[in-house]
């Protein structure tokens, strides 16, 4: 069973994930899981935020854009292979769910599911997004990670619930 939990009650063991395997972004009414590498959780407009960058070029791009909600669920370190293809492949190509034998359920206060089998997750609501501009980035970082030019759009979810299942 799953017990709310504080914003921050989970923001280390968040972001070390990020720092190892990375988590898994769930965006769309049928729940389409990316790995992502990188977030924050922060306090922003008085409000806590959960920010995400997601590229135009991925399929997840048209669903985050199409229902403006989603979900972040830390993986434990036993999801590495289920959240390295939800890195490599492409919901537009498999069901990313079905292949990774995840099991998803109805948000508790939005209509995008989380990932079950990962203990903690984040339920958002956006409430602002802008686009990485290149010439207002620094240029190594442009050089590193937009040598093809596909810069990200930086969504930010007002935080709406934390959860971790209980054990």
């Amino acid at each position: 069973m799953r017990k709310k939990i504080g914003v921050f009650d989970a923001f280390s063991e968040t972001m070390e994930q990020f720092g190892k395997n990375g988590c898994l972004l769930v965006v769309g009414e049928q729940g389409n899981p990316m790995a992502i590498g990188w977030g924050t959780i922060g306090i922003i407009w008085g409000k806590p935020v959960f920010i995400v960058l997601v590229r135009p070029s991925r399929y997840s791009f048209g669903l985050i854009e199409n229902f403006p909600q989603f979900s972040v669920n830390v993986p434990a370190e036993s999801l590495k292979k289920e959240v390295t293809l939800c890195g490599t492949r492409s919901g537009r190509d498999i069901d990313k769910v079905e292949k990774c034998n995840f099991t998803l359920e109805k948000g508790k206060m939005i209509s995008v599911p989380y990932i079950k089998e990962c203990s903690i997750h984040y339920e958002c609501k956006i409430i602002h997004k802008n686009n990485v501009i290149n010439t207002a980035l620094d240029i190594d970082i442009v050089k590193e990670y937009y040598p093809e030019g596909d810069l990200h759009t930086v969504y930010f979810g007002e935080i709406v619930g934390v959860y971790r299942e209980e054990v």
